[in-house]
């Protein structure tokens, strides 16, 4: 099931850290020996924001409860050596994030650099059709629940860019140099979507949260923090009322497929 660990770092790591050192970390530590390494998906994500490293495990049928990544006393990212102590752990299985109330909006932080491709080239732009088409793909290797065909192509056909305040940034050098985004955009379905597209687009979003969005999740991109907006029936009339939610805490509520994600 997705589970996610944040780790504090001490001392703060640097400012520009070479996203092959985090995924060799996040190898080290969340792939096991047996695990094909040149897999072009793989089930875990890594991210480092400000001095909180963030690792991600999607893999049902590998729950890491058995791992204590706090037994790690220091973890090192290239040159670099910190400790680390545990800030929070969160996981969700598959069956909850594809129950989640249906949503209408996702708003959503792009907390590191996030990039998607479009035919080998990279694109630093929040495209809904790209960002979704990789959660879709990356669902439906890892999640031994399917989504419904039918409602993910509406999905894929119906979501848009409502708005966006994003910026680019630069990270890695050199062969690893990446151009990506950061910032915030909201997403929401165009027309009068049916109720089983409206809760595929609210599972893909709540996946993002663990999975992350884009290229390169398990080099630090695409890291991510969604809040979802439900239409809510008001009890005294046929108008509808909004409801922000957050899929971090699933309890508080009412709280094409070959591009994108890599």
């Amino acid at each position: 099931m997705p589970t996610q660990w944040t780790l504090t770092l001490t001392p703060p790591p640097p400012t520009s850290v070479d996203p092959r050192h985090l995924h060799a970390l996040a190898c080290h530590l969340l792939e096991p020996p047996t695990a094909d390494h040149s897999a072009p998906t793989k089930p875990f994500t890594a991210a480092l924001s400000g001095r909180r490293l963030v690792l991600g495990l999607l893999d049902d049928s590998r729950p890491l409860a058995n791992r204590a990544l706090s037994d790690e006393p220091a973890l090192r990212l290239g040159s670099h050596t910190f400790r680390c102590s545990p800030d929070g752990h969160r996981t969700e299985p598959y069956a909850r994030l594809a129950a989640c109330p249906p949503a209408v909006k996702a708003h959503v932080e792009f907390r590191t650099p996030t990039y998607v491709k479009r035919s080998g080239r990279q694109i630093p732009l929040p495209d809904p059709e790209l960002l979704l088409a990789g959660l879709v793909r990356r669902w439906s290797l890892l999640s031994p629940l399917p989504l419904p065909a039918a409602a993910v192509a509406e999905v894929l056909e119906s979501a848009h860019l409502a708005r966006h305040d994003t910026r680019t940034r630069i990270s890695g050098r050199g062969v690893a140099q990446r151009v990506g985004f950061v910032g915030s955009a909201t997403f929401g379905l165009s027309g009068r979507p049916l109720l089983s597209t409206r809760r595929v687009f609210a599972a893909l979003w709540s996946f993002a949260s663990f999975a992350g969005v884009g290229a390169q999740t398990t080099h630090g991109f695409g890291h991510v923090h969604v809040r979802l907006q439900h239409s809510v029936a008001d009890p005294g009339g046929n108008a509808a009322r909004e409801e922000n939610t957050s899929p971090t805490h699933p309890d508080r509520t009412i709280d094409r497929i070959r591009n994108g994600a890599g």
